[in-house]
């Protein structure tokens, strides 16, 4: 795995070792060669925290959680969370904590605060720059596996092996549960798209989005997030990040539209945009128009391939818009763009500025 501080310090934590270079051609620091010698120390997650701890007078923190692999256990029953600072260039080891299982994600959740996704707990340490140590301050049970973690402000998101998303937040000295998924999804990422809407992939190459329940009458309603999207993708998804693949320019004063950047173990990157409501109904138009005009590869449907399908269950794909049958309008000739736009309220070149625009996200 990746983490950065800047554009001159990157960490990296390969499956089954725990480095981290300075940059490419680098070699790390002694302490981190004795790590990468340790047959049985395997890295279970790495995270970069610029600043992140406090009290850094340096570059910055890099963090990294690590799990002890014996053959013998069929879970990792114990791990370390290492405190590296970055000092003038080099790394120097500023505290080691123990922990009773593998760190498989960490996350910042505000400055001295640290989250940490140990086996089938979340556990929130306290960074104590005077010690220097990370002190336990609150632990969250309850789950399968913590595999992946996100934060925003004091909520935190967090990716279970097979028990989807759980909302929380950080109050009072406190990790208090607000909502979860009730459905049974294998997660492979997570990320907020806002405060109330949540975006999740899953095993089965299939996206999700969810949001919070807020103005639900009763308490168990609120408790449950509300699936709003779903849709197959056909990749498997790793890793989402905020951020876009090109620059985004205001045009006649409309905001850039916000959007989320996934990456696959295959290599792909893509991107998810967030749109407004008047143009997803549009847009949502233009799909149904174009999936009677664009046949599929060997007569298959638009609607089968994109329907969200696992193990568990099967829906029809709702709440997204497929980007790559959209621009396939730009690739049409001039009398089947004539049949796609036959009853919308747009001429065929209003349709194409329309899409050429979004075309530009990527």
């Amino acid at each position: 795995r990746l983490s950065h501080l800047s554009a001159r310090e990157c960490g990296i934590g390969p499956a089954g070792a725990a480095s981290i270079g300075r940059a490419a051609g680098q070699r790390p620091p002694p302490e981190l060669l004795d790590l990468e010698d340790n047959g049985d120390v395997g890295d279970a997650g790495c995270e970069a925290l610029a600043n992140g701890l406090g009290g850094g007078g340096g570059g910055g923190y890099i963090v990294v959680g690590t799990a002890h692999i014996l053959p013998d256990e069929p879970e990792p029953t114990s791990g370390r969370i290492l405190v590296f600072e970055l000092q003038e260039g080099s790394l120097e080891l500023r505290h080691e904590a123990a922990v009773r299982g593998a760190v498989y994600s960490l996350a910042e959740l505000s400055s001295g605060l640290l989250l940490a996704g140990v086996n089938n707990k979340l556990q929130l340490f306290e960074w104590e720059a005077g010690a220097p140590r990370l002190a336990l301050r609150a632990e969250h049970c309850g789950h399968i596996l913590v595999l992946y973690v996100q934060a925003r402000a004091d909520f935190i998101l967090v990716g279970d092996l097979m028990k989807s998303i759980t909302l929380l937040q950080w109050s009072a000295g406190e990790l208090t549960e607000l909502a979860r998924d009730v459905n049974a999804n294998w997660m492979t990422a997570v990320a907020f798209l806002d405060d109330d809407t949540f975006l999740g992939a899953e095993n089965a190459l299939n996206l999700f989005a969810a949001r919070k329940r807020a103005d639900a009458p009763t308490e168990e309603e609120r408790g449950r997030l509300e699936v709003v999207c779903e849709f197959h993708l056909g990749e498997f998804v790793n890793r989402f990040r905020r951020g876009s693949l090109t620059m985004q320019m205001r045009e006649a004063g409309a905001e850039p539209l916000p959007t989320m950047l996934y990456g696959s173990v295959n290599g792909v990157v893509g991107v998810v945009a967030s749109l407004p409501q008047e143009l997803y109904v549009r847009l949502a138009k233009v799909q149904t128009a174009l999936s009677r005009v664009v046949k599929g590869v060997g007569g298959l449907s638009h609607a089968s391939w994109r329907s969200f399908v696992n193990d568990r269950k099967t829906a029809d794909a709702h709440g997204f818009i497929d980007g790559d049958l959209i621009e396939a309008f730009l690739d049409l000739p001039p009398r089947k763009k004539e049949e796609v736009v036959a009853g919308l309220d747009m001429t065929a070149e209003q349709l194409s500025r329309v899409i050429e625009q979004l075309a530009r996200l990527h």
